[in-house]
């Protein structure tokens, strides 16, 4: 294999792998990104049962 080709698998290589690693941080950004958004969901419903009860008790 010529000098020039080589050069060109490796930077095609490269660039292989610098895709799939932005890809799956992309991936995990937006699985973190909708785990928070479903905790914030879950807490603010757990809040409003909380808070009515105590506004019933006092």
């Amino acid at each position: 294999m010529k000098k020039t080709g080589f050069i060109i698998l490796a930077v095609i290589i490269l660039a292989i792998i610098l895709y799939v690693t932005i890809v799956i941080k992309v991936i995990e950004f937006l699985f973190g990104a909708i785990l928070f958004i479903v905790a914030a969901v879950i807490l603010w419903i757990i809040w409003n049962k909380v808070k009515s009860k105590v506004e019933e008790e006092f």
